[in-house]
């Protein structure tokens, strides 16, 4: 079997663990609360349902994008040389930042006592259909294309700062379990390689096709610059004592930078609060 495609596989496979991890964390629940969950999971099944993808080929595309996208969260998050420190509250919470060419990266650390919240911080993290958020959600998006319950197409709708009009733009959005005490957020930060006008009807799994891949040969700093577009995620790990929160997000600097950088701070403001009451 083609190497690719194993690793896709992989990538499947794991999301389905994540799903697998979910429902054991549940069973701790009170019994109301398991009833509650299940309710909303079969609405969400029923909300969705015109929506799911039935194309094996675009799946796997989707995946295999975000599978790419977790691995370079993940690398960008191992090497801290070059960054500085921008604030910290205590020595539980800290922010940085590090300008690599047009590229502007801002990273915060959380650790959260009490390895018993990490599914509750999962949960709070994967947040695009909760019903009991309105505003502030960390994914936000309207949902365009469901690969599972784990793995979305996203629509991002704005005012494109240059020509005035309002077009669709599209981004995946997911969370991938890495080990049983590892967790990969992507957020649909990355615009695909798609502007198209509100009435057009999208083609998914073209604007997959012609979406740059991320390169995996060169070191991860390199393959971010040569992206040219933004990238966002959480990484979630487990330890003994605790819950241990990345949050990094690189901004390419362009015309609607501020305002990608304004809800990146908006964002760092939202897991600070998380940290405090969860």
């Amino acid at each position: 079997m083609n190497k690719v495609y194993i690793k896709i596989a992989l990538a499947l496979l794991s999301l389905a663990g994540y799903m697998e991890n979910v429902a054991f964390a549940s069973e701790t629940a009170t019994n109301s609360d398991i009833h509650s969950s299940a309710l909303h999971q079969n609405y969400e099944s029923e909300q969705y349902k015109d929506l799911t993808c039935e194309d094996i080929d675009e799946s796997l595309l989707a995946i295999e994008h975000i599978s790419d996208t977790s691995e370079l969260l993940l690398k960008l998050t191992e090497n801290m040389d070059g960054y500085s420190l921008d604030s910290t509250e205590n020595e539980n919470k800290h922010i940085y930042s590090k300008k690599i060419g047009n590229i502007d990266i801002g990273m915060l650390h959380v650790t959260i006592p009490s390895s018993s919240k990490y599914a509750s911080v999962l949960r709070s993290l994967w947040d695009y259909n909760d019903p009991h958020k309105t505003n502030n959600k960390f994914i936000s998006g309207n949902v365009a294309r469901v690969y599972c319950k784990y793995a979305i197409m996203f629509e991002k709708q704005n005012i494109d700062p240059i020509y005035k009009s309002l077009v669709k733009k599209y981004a995946l959005g997911a969370s991938v379990k890495q080990s049983n005490d590892t967790t990969v957020i992507v957020c649909p930060s990355r615009i695909l390689n798609y502007l198209g006008e509100i009435n057009d009807e999208p083609n998914m799994k073209e604007i997959l096709e012609n979406t740059q891949p991320i390169e995996k040969d060169i070191n991860a700093e390199e393959a971010l610059t040569n992206l040219n577009n933004n990238i966002a995620g959480f990484i979630i790990k487990k330890h003994d004592d605790s819950v241990e929160v990345t949050y990094i997000n690189a901004i390419y600097e362009h015309d609607n930078s501020a305002m990608d950088k304004k809800e990146r701070d908006i964002t760092y403001t939202n897991i600070l609060s998380l940290a405090q009451h969860i």
